[in-house]
């Protein structure tokens, strides 16, 4: 009997300590989450992360609070998020500035590569647009390189900062067609775009939703779009690619969810699984092809070899841009 009682007992406590994990998982959450975004209210990355976080609030049953991180090319929100505790209360929206930042900084208060979780990629928009002022002598992309060959050109080109897929895309049209456009840094979208209006730069490279809205108002011409196919919103605006600059072909950049390293797996599979539900959501899928933007929704695994293949990918085009390290 005694040795029925410690066997019966036995049992009960592996039932039991079976049972804490599952009954652990499937409370997450219990309090709201917190999504870090390295971008000013009002931006394209923060209406996604606003978007997002208000069809995961109905859907988790817990409130996703947007927190505001400006400055550093994304650094402070990276840093923050990095230091945070790993129990998914913590999360990073980010774009392709994470994977650029390891080539254009030296010293990173993080190890890029190993500081973070992946959750899943959100979107990619399909191109970003090159445009310049109504009075800009250039009225197509082949009389704009024109003049940026000449050597009293004086050709620039204006982005939101250092190291972001804006000033990449410079870079990468300077590596393409042979240019040598200066990059003049500002501090956001808005005042390099605020440039170009005021003929402070030559030209800017732009989202298509605010390419779109400038072009619309009458603020910028377009000369082209950096995609290798021309773009459904923006159907009349030719590719680099077929205006003289072959094989060119960058998109407009991509935004993903980062959770802190160490993260439980079930509780990064949990949130991949249910972003990758509101993503799915109509509400949701129609208000981001509005932002000319096409929802990925991948599993943690297959972000996490994105993110090399990008990190590569730019360390490229810095490496034959000749970049300086910041």
């Amino acid at each position: 009997m005694p040795n029925r009682r410690l066997c019966l007992a036995a049992l009960a406590a592996v039932a039991a300590a079976s049972g804490l994990p599952a009954r652990a998982q499937a409370a997450y959450p219990t309090k709201p989450i917190r999504l870090l975004v390295p971008f000013s209210a009002g931006g394209s990355p923060d209406l996604l992360a606003r978007l997002v976080a208000t069809q995961l609030s109905r859907q988790m049953g817990q409130s996703v609070l947007v927190d505001n991180r400006l400055g550093a090319n994304g650094i402070i929100a990276s840093e923050a998020a990095a230091n945070a505790a790993p129990d998914g209360y913590t999360l990073l929206l980010t774009t392709g500035s994470h994977s650029i930042n390891p080539s254009i900084y030296k010293k990173l208060p993080y190890d890029t590569a190993t500081a973070f979780a992946p959750v899943t990629q959100l979107i990619v928009a399909p191109a970003l647009v090159l445009v310049v002022s109504p009075q800009f002598p250039a009225k197509t992309i082949a009389e704009f390189l024109a003049i940026a060959h000449r050597p009293d050109g004086n050709v620039s080109f204006g982005s939101p900062g250092i190291g972001n897929t804006l000033h990449m895309a410079g870079e990468l049209l300077n590596v393409s067609a042979g240019t040598k456009m200066l990059h003049v840094p500002y501090k956001g979208a808005a005042p390099a775009l605020a440039a170009v209006m005021g003929g402070e730069v030559s030209a800017c490279f732009l989202s298509t939703t605010a390419a779109t809205i400038a072009i619309n108002s009458g603020q910028v011409r377009p000369l082209a779009v950096t995609s290798a196919q021309r773009i459904a919103s923006l159907p009349n605006v030719p590719t680099l690619a077929e205006s003289g600059v072959p094989g060119f072909d960058y998109d407009g950049g991509w935004t993903g969810i980062l959770a802190p390293a160490k993260t439980p797996r079930p509780i990064v599979d949990k949130l991949s699984a249910e972003i990758r539900q509101a993503l799915q959501v109509p509400a949701v899928r129609d208000q981001l092809l509005a932002w000319d933007s096409v929802a990925i929704g991948s599993t943690p695994d297959a972000f996490a070899t994105f993110l090399q293949d990008d990190a590569k990918k730019y360390a490229a085009i810095v490496r034959q841009a000749n970049v300086p390290m910041q």
